[in-house]
């Protein structure tokens, strides 16, 4: 006795997911290493963290940093995220050679004049 198939529907095609930019930033700690960023996230994080960063000594404590970037980067848009993006490029600015630390207690980091 045949049995007759019905043939098999298809999915419909997914429509497809705009493709993120990616940056590759950098770690002072993990030398020639890079990780894959968010670019639209880093380069917002970047641009915060350079206006925020003195150019003269003292420099800023990692906390006074922290209040910083909290501050320049609004909550509604990086929910808890701010201090992880603040960390994130700070080591990458510091591995570019455009931040540096000072290496007293506790440490400062100050942006280096260009």
């Amino acid at each position: 006795m045949p049995t007759s198939r019905k043939p098999a529907k298809k999915a419909p095609a997914k429509a497809a997911k705009p493709q993120k930019r990616i940056a590759q930033t950098l770690n002072v700690n993990a030398p020639g290493k890079t990780y894959p960023r968010d670019a639209d996230k880093y380069e917002a994080a970047r641009k915060a963290f350079l206006k925020v960063m003195p150019t003269k000594a003292p420099g800023v404590t990692q906390a006074e940093m922290m209040v910083l970037m909290k501050a320049a980067l609004p909550a509604s848009d990086w929910g808890t995220t701010q201090g992880w993006w603040a960390k994130t490029v700070q080591l990458d600015a510091e591995a570019r050679g455009e931040v540096i630390r000072d290496g007293g207690k506790p440490l400062r980091w100050m942006r280096v004049k260009k």
